[in-house]
């Protein structure tokens, strides 16, 4: 440290001009004055002048990058197992600062993971790193301009193989790279990315964060129990959790069991307008959103036709179909395996055309099986055939609820995150935000509330219960979206800033009480909202405009369930 100090002062301090200097020179000052006042500093003279160095590259600036940005200096600085292929000075442009590009790759056992890291040439860079996940298999490096436009040191990863977000065969027999998708690439590539930031500006990131939705959901709850120490905040939107291929293969099942159960997209747009006018103002407000869907009661056998089919009616097997959707899939013995879709999530764009029903008729493929060109048969189609039997020809409609989870189960357990005791991210001092939209037609938005609530409910056991619930809300805040499908999109607002109000989390312990955010539509935005930490709801004030989030504030339900009673009392102590 002695011979880096010295080295700084003498290399350096010719960038820092006369203001730097004389806030160099103070800093010293202070520093050696309080050392000299310690006496065990007073007798350990070489202790106490390393700790003067290490403080003050604490109050310093960061004045430029220590290395060049060549291939060789990058690989002279990276960890063992870490190879660099690819580093090129970018140039600024369109809101990115100058930044160091470095493509690179993990060796893992059995394996190469990629990643891509940004490193923003000084002085833009803001001394803190953001990783950013990947959505559906990965398979491609994310784009870092988000964070790179924020001036974060910015890194993502293909998570260890190449292809498409909805191809899996990749996973043909190939554990490593299964592992990899699962949980290992992010976090060899998080710990490379780190590495090769400290070691670019000599300085170590004095923030980590990650973020992702979806896949990148379910990899930033896999960081928080499997790799505690990895991130200071994490952000996780619409996770994927539990057993939800469970629910995809159901969805798929019941739609292609007969022509006469597959509903068509030219009618979702109908169910969607009939929940709205039976359950759109209960919350107190008309404003084209249901605040919560699993209050909605709606009767699906007022939509079925009188008598021949037609456009704007169901007949009573589509409405069976429907009602299965919502319910969720179930065993022969009728016990729940995994929540249903909420009411409110059907009309196109982005909705179930999109994810459950397919934008056309159900089709015969090359290999002779029964397919919809929907999202949810694409990802189950692939896990079933690539991730979880290693059967190329396996046909989801043969998968059997009664005996086929249990075959499932040992890449669940490796994919799914489901450790509801989150002590040790909390001991780290860690703060998770989750977010999911209440009409995500994609991944049930059910699952993310039943894993918070068992969460709390796990944290709060414990003799100290008071002081229990209050850990658990002290790191760990879930935001539900009215109307907002998945990950984006829907007819409510879905666009909002979760990395800055995390930001205020972590690094000035202010929990984020509301989360503002915005619904556009042209490009013109129309609506602002809060969005409320489960279980609070927002609520119109009776004055002003109903697309303005200063007519708004968040009010905890009455009817809550005596656990739903306990989060929000907590909540109250954050206020």
């Amino acid at each position: 440290m002695k011979g880096k100090w010295l080295d700084y002062t003498v290399q350096d301090r010719s960038r820092l001009g006369a203001t730097g200097l004389l806030v160099y020179a103070l800093a010293l000052a202070a520093l050696v004055g309080v050392a000299r006042r310690t006496s065990i500093m007073l007798t350990h003279c070489q202790s106490w002048t390393r700790w003067i160095a290490s403080l003050a590259t604490l109050l310093l600036p960061v004045v430029a990058a220590a290395v060049p940005c060549t291939l060789a200096d990058l690989q002279a600085i990276a960890p063992d197992d870490t190879t660099i292929v690819a580093v090129e000075l970018v140039a600024a442009g369109e809101g990115v600062p100058e930044y160091c590009r470095v493509d690179g790759y993990v060796t893992t056992p059995g394996n190469t993971v990629n990643f891509g890291l940004g490193l923003p040439s000084m002085p833009s860079w803001n001394r803190k790193l953001l990783f950013i996940g990947n959505g559906g298999f990965a398979g491609s490096i994310a784009s870092l301009t988000p964070g790179l436009m924020r001036n974060y040191a910015t890194a993502s990863t293909d998570t260890g193989h190449q292809g498409s977000a909805i191809d899996a065969s990749w996973a043909l027999n190939n554990l490593p790279k299964k592992i990899d998708y699962a949980y290992r690439g992010v976090h060899v590539s998080a710990v490379a990315a780190k590495a090769l930031t400290r070691g670019y500006y000599e300085h170590r990131a004095r923030f980590s964060y990650f973020s992702g939705c979806s896949n990148g959901g379910r990899q930033a709850m896999q960081e928080v129990q499997r790799y505690p120490s990895d991130f200071d905040g994490v952000i996780s939107g619409d996770p994927v959790m539990g057993a939800l291929m469970l629910g995809f293969n159901w969805n798929q099942q019941v739609l292609l069991a007969t022509p006469e159960r597959y509903l068509p997209a030219s009618k979702l747009t109908l169910i969607t307008d009939a929940v709205l006018a039976e359950c759109d103002a209960k919350d107190g407000l008309q404003d084209g959103l249901i605040d919560d869907p699993r209050k909605c009661n709606f009767d699906l056998a007022t939509l079925q036709c009188p008598g021949e089919e037609a456009p704007d009616c169901l007949t009573a097997a589509q409405i069976d179909s429907v009602s299965k959707v919502y319910a969720g899939p179930t065993n022969s013995a009728g016990e729940l395996l995994f929540p249903g879709f909420t009411v409110g999530s059907e009309a196109p764009p982005g909705g179930w055309e999109t994810w459950i029903n397919g934008s056309v008729p159900p089709f015969i493929r090359e290999d002779g099986t029964l397919a919809t060109n929907s999202l949810q048969f694409a990802f189950n189609d692939g896990y079933l055939r690539y991730l979880a039997f290693d059967d190329p020809t396996f046909d989801l409609r043969t998968f059997d609820f009664d005996t086929d989870p249990e075959r499932t189960r040992w890449i669940d357990e490796e994919l799914v995150p489901a450790e509801t005791d989150l002590s040790t991210f909390r001991n780290h001092r860690g703060k998770l935000l989750m977010y999911h939209g209440w009409a995500d037609p994609g991944l049930t938005p059910l699952e993310s509330v039943d894993y918070y609530r068992d969460v709390f409910s796990t944290m709060s056991s414990g003799e100290d219960s008071g002081e229990h619930h209050r850990s658990t809300t002290n790191f760990f805040w879930l935001f539900m979206a009215p109307g907002m499908y998945h990950c984006a999109g829907g007819p409510g607002p879905n666009q909002f800033d979760t990395l800055a109000a995390l930001e205020q989390w972590v690094e000035h312990g202010r929990a984020p009480t509301r989360i503002v955010a915005s619904h556009s539509t042209g490009g013109t935005v129309d609506r602002t909202r809060p969005l409320c930490p489960y279980p609070q709801v927002e609520r119109y004030t009776g004055k002003g405009s109903i697309d303005d989030e200063e007519n708004f504030f968040c009010a905890t339900p009455d009817d809550l369930d005596p656990l739903d009673s306990l989060i929000a009392e907590e909540l109250e102590h954050h206020r």
